[in-house]
């Protein structure tokens, strides 16, 4: 994959299916990560990494990656917690 090639494609779409600034933030996190971790096709980040790079509460991370969901930009599994 290629980041560059992805962020085209990304905002080329945003024209048909918009999202908010906290969601275009969140993507762009998203796929910095994905680079690093060699394209992956399932990439764990933990919450508190996103609310930190993009500055966003738990609300507000929430409300963003569901409107990635959504805009079927993303696709996400919640994690399922160990005992």
């Amino acid at each position: 994959m290629n980041l560059e090639k992805q962020l085209e494609e990304f905002y080329s779409m945003l024209d048909y299916r918009p999202v908010s600034s906290n969601a275009i933030s969140l993507y762009g996190v998203i796929l910095i990560i994905a680079k690093k971790s060699g394209w992956k096709s399932d990439v764990k980040i933990v919450n508190s990494i996103l609310k930190s790079k993009c500055k966003l509460s738990d609300s507000a991370l929430y409300r963003a990656r569901n409107e990635l969901i959504t805009s079927e930009y993303i696709t996400y599994k919640k994690r399922l917690k160990s005992k």
